[in-house]
């Protein structure tokens, strides 16, 4: 699951280079001056540092509840559709975020 985060977290880098170049072209074509364009950046990446903090904390969250459906180890069908749902919800945040 570990490797699922790190990929996860590569994407979103990815992401913040591709929105960096787009930037660098609008300063290019004289669309945006310099400054405007760091201070863009820098409030990307202080938004991209506060959603990272929160995804984190709703996967740690995750993974303690999948610990426990493991632990008990005769979960229930309710329990794991639960799961599932939130499976589900991350799934369509990172989505979100990519876009």
């Amino acid at each position: 699951m570990d490797d699922f985060v790190s990929a996860l977290l590569g994407l979103l880098v990815l992401s913040k280079e591709k929105a960096e170049e787009f930037i660098e072209l609008l300063v290019e074509k004289g669309e945006m001056r310099r400054d405007d364009a760091q201070k863009m950046v820098n409030r990307m990446i202080d938004k991209g540092k506060a959603e990272k903090g929160r995804f984190t904390e709703q996967w740690e969250q995750f993974k303690e509840k999948l610990e426990d459906l493991v632990q008990q180890k005769n979960a229930s069908r309710e329990e794991l559709t639960r799961v599932e749902s939130k499976i589900d919800e991350l799934a369509e945040l990172i989505k979100e975020k990519l876009r």
